[in-house]
This record gives C-alpha cells, sequence and structure tokens, in this order.
C-alpha cells in the first residue's frame, strides 16, 4: 500500500512537472507579446522639456541666466521673463488635443502649513494634433515687483514672519487617441519657477528632462480572460507542486523516524544477543530461509542458543538481521517500510 502511494506521489510530481512546463510556455508567450508585433501593439513616446529665464532690475540691467547659482537682490528685482519649451513625440501618428497654462502664487509656510494666494491665472490655451509631434514653446512674464509690493502688504496685514516664496506653475496635458492601440494616451505634466523671499534670492526652475517610455495596446477580451486562467492555473500547479514536495519529505522523514526508533529499540533491549558486523557475509553456500519480524529470528536465536548477527546495510534506511546455523541462514530484514 505504501508502495503505491509512492508511486501515486511521484507520479502526480511528474504531471505537475509536465503541467508547470507548459503554463510557463504559454505565460511566457503571452508576456512577450508586449515586445513584439502582434497582437499587443507597442508605442514609444518620447518626452522633453527645457526652461530658462531672464531677469530684468530696477534698474534696467539685464541678467541672462538659468543658473540656481545666481543669485540676485530681491528688491532690485522689476520683471523676470521666462521661457519653456515642451515636446512629445510618439511613435506613431496619433490625433486629440493638449492644452497648457499658467498659474502664480504667492506660498506662505507657517506651523507645517502651506497656505497658497492666487496671484496669476492665465488663459488655458488650446492645441489639436493630427500627427506624431507635440512642440509647444513659449515665454510669460512675471511681474515681479508687483507681486513683491503685494505679498508685503499681505505680510503687513497679517502681522506675522513667514517662510514664504512667490511660486509659478506652467501645467501642460494632452489627450490623444491612438488607432494603433486603439485606447487613448493620457498624461499632464507641471514645470514650476520658484523665487524664495528673502534679502538675497535665488530662482529656481525644474530642470530639464528627456525622458522615454513604452505604451501599450490592452488584451482583447478573449486574449485577456486566457492570460487570466494561465496565470492561475500557473500559480496553482506550482503551490500544488511544492505542497507534494513537503508531503514526500515529510512522509520519508517519518519513516526514517519510525525506522530509526525501532532499530535503537532493538539494539537497547536485546544487546546481549546482537553481534554487530563490520560486513555482511556471503551467504551464497547458505539455504536463505526469510522471516516475517524480528520475534520469528528472536525466538530462532534462542531455540539454537545462537546470537544473530546484525548489519546496517542501508543507513538510516534498512538492516539485516542474521541467524548461521550449518548450511541454513534464518534472514529478517528492517527497513523503513515494515518498521
Amino acid at each position: 500500500m505504501k508502495d503505491n502511494k509512492t508511486f501515486l506521489y511521484y507520479g502526480l510530481m511528474v504531471v505537475l512537472l509536465i503541467l508547470i512546463g507548459v503554463s510557463s510556455f504559454f505565460f511566457n508567450y503571452f508576456y512577450n507579446l508586449r515586445g513584439k508585433d502582434l497582437s499587443i501593439e507597442n508605442m514609444i513616446v518620447s518626452e522633453s522639456n527645457k526652461m530658462s529665464y531672464n531677469v530684468k532690475q530696477l534698474d534696467n540691467e539685464f541678467f541672462k541666466s538659468s543658473s540656481e547659482d545666481e543669485s540676485y537682490v530681491l528688491s532690485l528685482i522689476d520683471n523676470i521673463n521666462t521661457y519653456y519649451n515642451i515636446s512629445t513625440a510618439f511613435s506613431s501618428p496619433v490625433n486629440g488635443e493638449y492644452s497648457c497654462f499658467v498659474k502664480g502664487y504667492i506660498v506662505m509656510h507657517q506651523n507645517n502649513e502651506e497656505v497658497k494666494n492666487v496671484i496669476y491665472n492665465g488663459d488655458v490655451a488650446r492645441y489639436t494634433i493630427d500627427g506624431s509631434v507635440i512642440n509647444l514653446s513659449n515665454t510669460f512674464d512675471i511681474d515681479f515687483d508687483s507681486i513683491y509690493n503685494e505679498y508685503q502688504n499681505q505680510i503687513k496685514n497679517l502681522g506675522i514672519d513667514v517662510q514664504s516664496e512667490i511660486r509659478f506653475d506652467i501645467t501642460y496635458n494632452y489627450q490623444v487617441f491612438s488607432e494603433k492601440l486603439g485606447k487613448s494616451i493620457v498624461n499632464s505634466r507641471t514645470l514650476d519657477v520658484l523665487i524664495p523671499i528673502s534679502d538675497i534670492t535665488n530662482i529656481k526652475i525644474s530642470e530639464d528632462k528627456d525622458e522615454m517610455r513604452n505604451e501599450f495596446s490592452e488584451l482583447n477580451q478573449d486574449d485577456d480572460a486566457i492570460y487570466v486562467i494561465i496565470c492561475l492555473e500557473f500559480l496553482g500547479a506550482i503551490i500544488i507542486f511544492v505542497l507534494l514536495i513537503v508531503l514526500i519529505v515529510k512522509r520519508v522523514n517519518g519513516s526514517v523516524s519510525v525506522y530509526q526508533d525501532r532499530l535503537n529499540k532493538i539494539i537497547n533491549d536485546y544487546s546481549s544477543e546482537l553481534v554487530n558486523l563490520s560486513k555482511l557475509p556471503d551467504l551464497t553456500r547458505y539455504d536463505i530461509i526469510f522471516v516475517q519480524g524480528f520475534d520469528d529470528i528472536l525466538e530462532i536465536s534462542r531455540k539454537l542458543n545462537l546470537p544473530i548477527n546484525y548489519i546496517e546495510v542501508i543507513e538510516k534506511h534498512e538492516s539485516t538481521f542474521i541467524v548461521l546455523k550449518n548450511n541454513q541462514s534464518y534472514v529478517y530484514k528492517l527497513n523503513s517500510k515494515n518498521a
């Protein structure tokens, strides 16, 4: 019965290994569709942005710089002319619309809270695209002298000293449809101009970026259902396989433990009647008689007044007990199956 169970366990392991192999093939097939021009289409989207600014002081002196290492006397700044360029390129044509708008704030920080007062709200510029490239370039002026005067009035009215900054956000959005992918692509990004309020200030702008990403079509409903079923079946097969391995290991360890306990008991209880052999004797010239249990060979040993020779032929798995009389050999085998 134990042999049948063992064969059943190993048979199930073979079936599960085949199942896992087939599942992994289809799992890999569906996954790799994303990188191939098959039922899942691929589109590359490249996006970049650049910013720069010019500072005009009240004495009409101009500074052309985009470096945050440049310092300016805050009270002398008259105007900040800001330039931005935002570009998005698609590897295949799209159609839809994109927009851009500028919003300015006075931002005050107090007690870990941020209070924003809107000081500028530009019009939303809307455009359409029927192609593969969006390229948006523009400039806007920050009338800093007027904004700073307004800020000073607000602080005077509040009667408090707070850490503050003047911030302008350029927000860019697009929503386009790709016939190749069969879906809409939506994205948004915000560029900043930041002027900390301090006697000597450093104007900060968003870093230039140039990045690339992939957009993919969705699996159709049938492919999606098959993909989900294969993933679940693949996961289930792995779980059952692991549980089966654990069960077999426990069963083997359990059998070894029972065998070892039985052997130790025999040695401890009948040590005076046992002789431990260093090697298995040659039994070819003996008539071998196998007995069913240790009690049987013990009874024979006592009747014949002969010792029981024993040797562990397979460590932790099998021992052989032998009583030799003339040309006869009485043999009992103890192993993990009959322990």
